[in-house]
C-alpha cells in the first residue's frame, strides 16, 4: 500500500474522530444544562446529523487503514453526510458563523478524498 495513500487515510480519520469529538462535546454540553439527551440530538438536528457522519467516516477511516476497500465508499457516505450538514445549515438561513466550519471542513474532506482516489494503492 502507498505511503501516501495510508497517510491519506489516516488524515481522514483523525479529522473525523476530531469532528465526533467536538459534535459528542455539543451534546454533552446541552445535556449537562438540563437538556434531554433527545433535545440535545434534535432540536436542530444538526448534532444527529454530524454525530452520524463523523462516525460513518471514522469507520469507513478505519476500514481504510486496515486495508478493506470498502472502507472508500463508506468514507464516501460519511462526506457526503457531513456535505449535506453544511448544505442543510446554509440552506435554513444559520447565520455563516455557526456552519461556515463545516463548510471548509467539507472541502478539506473533498480534496483528501479525491487524493484518495487518484493514488494509486499498489
Amino acid at each position: 500500500m502507498s505511503i501516501i495513500w495510508r497517510l491519506l487515510a489516516v488524515l481522514i480519520t483523525l479529522i473525523a474522530g476530531w469532528l465526533f469529538w467536538g459534535g459528542l462535546h455539543a451534546v454533552n454540553i446541552v445535556v449537562s444544562r438540563g437538556s434531554s439527551v433527545s433535545d440535545a440530538l434534535l432540536q436542530p438536528p444538526t448534532s444527529l446529523v454530524r454525530l452520524v457522519a463523523t462516525s460513518v467516516m471514522l469507520i469507513g477511516g478505519l476500514l481504510l487503514i486496515f486495508r478493506r476497500s470498502v472502507g472508500k465508499w463508506i468514507l464516501l457516505v460519511g462526506i457526503l453526510l457531513f456535505t449535506l450538514l453544511a448544505g442543510l445549515m446554509a440552506a435554513s438561513g444559520a447565520d455563516p458563523v455557526l456552519w461556515m466550519d463545516e463548510a471548509i471542513t467539507t472541502g478539506v474532506l473533498w480534496l483528501l478524498f479525491a487524493g484518495l482516489v487518484v493514488t494509486k494503492r499498489s
